[in-house]
């Protein structure tokens, strides 16, 4: 049976554990559209998503993925390769692009002005803009090891999702984020494309609440899903994508 990965021996767990709870809202919407909690443990990250009711574990110790869908009791491993591959292609492919706004995707560039005071970061350029208030972390282990899985999960994501946004633009941003050792409470994202592809001005936010340690409930959230790991159906990642459409 596969387990999502044994805690490093190397200490890196020590005082590195903690729990973030996410909802992102789109343009006016009241209700979030996506609500999620990432649970940092051991130097594993498990990433449950409330709606589709799935899992995706970041095991970086042994550069992979693990997918669960809980519902249809599957399972899937990509490694951070194969991901880190296809967004290299995909870097490579928007930037051949006429599209001026794709060629920006493949290679973002922005001004970034950065208010000390109120904690509010901001990342500026005519197609795309967004806006930050933060937290300052005072763990290293906190915001490295999100700065790692957000990378990481970014990617992924864009590799899951055909027509998603590439994943450059965001980057840059945790970059800075990690520069600055902060946190990004709520992140605000403009889309304005002044032509092409995708006419519509599009707004979303996110919102993040770290939680500085885990509590028992999460500690067996995380034993419960490794569980679920060994019991579960694996398949190869096309199978499982092949199912998602469904």
């Amino acid at each position: 049976a596969m387990t999502a990965g044994e805690p490093p021996a190397d200490g890196a767990s020590v005082g590195g554990d903690f729990r973030i709870e996410n909802e992102v809202f789109v343009a006016g919407d009241k209700e979030p559209r996506i609500r999620s909690t990432t649970i940092f443990q051991g130097g594993v990250v498990y990433d449950y998503l409330e709606e589709p009711a799935e899992v995706t574990i970041f095991d970086p110790q042994h550069g992979r993925f693990v997918l669960l869908d809980s519902t249809r009791r599957i399972t899937t491993e990509l490694t951070t390769q194969r991901v880190l591959e296809f967004t290299d292609r995909l870097k490579q492919w928007a930037q051949g692009q006429s599209d001026p706004f794709l060629r920006f995707l493949g290679d973002p560039q922005f001004d970034k002005e950065s208010d000390e005071t109120s904690n509010e970061l901001s990342f500026n350029s005519p197609r795309m803009s967004y806006r930050l208030t933060t937290l300052d972390v005072e763990k290293e282990a906190v915001w490295r090891q999100y700065r790692e899985f957000s990378d990481w999960y970014c990617r992924l994501n864009t590799m899951l999702n055909p027509g998603a946004r590439p994943p450059f633009a965001r980057l840059a941003v945790n970059s800075a984020l990690e520069e600055g050792q902060r946190f990004p409470r709520t992140v605000h994202l403009t889309i304005k494309p002044d032509e092409g592809l995708l006419k519509k001005r599009l707004t979303v936010r996110s919102e993040h609440r770290l939680i500085g340690q885990l509590v028992e409930s999460d500690r067996k959230r995380v034993a419960q899903t490794d569980q679920f790991l060994a019991m579960y159906t694996s398949v190869d990642f096309r199978e499982y994508q092949r199912k998602m459409a469904h």
